[in-house]
């Protein structure tokens, strides 16, 4: 089911030009994510999200991305390989997904302004689906539409073990902010 599920996301970024007009992708959004506690703070980056909004239905406007795990890059490299490996073990979970709509599309103006948005669907992380409502922004920017959001993801809905010595300096929720711009296609 699993393998199906990214196969079909692998499809919607290679449909074919009949329905460019209708798709907006990128394959360079930017995610961030922040852990802080009183004794470390934990941040990593990554500009290799894909994502896809696809347009073709106006009552249920599809979006989904996926982030290559072993792509984010942290300050130090001791953190980036317990997190690779320890953490998320990237080699079993190479990515994380997301798989949706955007609820609230018929609300959204094209005049280049911010407008509030709701994305519902499935996020996957460490193998694990969680069904999430992640609100954020939409604004139209010439032909591109530019996504924003933030939300926190805890390790526990998502399987990630933290070992007792270091959790004092993991934190339990984990604040993500991601940004793109998606362009047709």
């Amino acid at each position: 089911m699993n393998s199906m599920k990214h196969t079909l996301f692998f499809l919607l970024l290679s449909t074919c030009a009949a329905v460019s007009a209708q798709q907006h992708i990128t394959r360079a959004g930017h995610v961030h994510f922040f852990s802080s506690t009183p004794l470390e703070d934990i941040e990593a980056d990554t500009h290799q999200m894909s994502a896809i909004l696809d347009l073709s239905n106006e009552q249920a406007v599809g979006f989904a991305f996926q982030v290559p795990i072993l792509s984010f890059h942290f300050e130090k490299a001791l953190m980036e390989e317990h997190f690779n490996e320890s953490y998320l073990e990237s080699e079993q979970f190479p990515r994380a997904t997301f798989e949706g709509i955007i609820e609230n599309w018929g609300a959204l103006s094209d005049n280049g302004d911010w407008s509030d948005v709701v994305a519902s669907g499935m996020l996957t992380i460490h193998g694990i689906q969680r069904e999430r409502m992640i609100q954020g922004q939409m604004r139209m920017n010439g032909d591109s539409w530019e996504i924003q959001a933030a939300f926190d993801v805890l390790t526990a809905d998502h399987d990630i073990k933290i070992p007792k010595m270091v959790q004092k300096q993991i934190a339990d929720r984990i604040a993500v902010t991601v940004e793109a711009q998606l362009t047709p296609r």
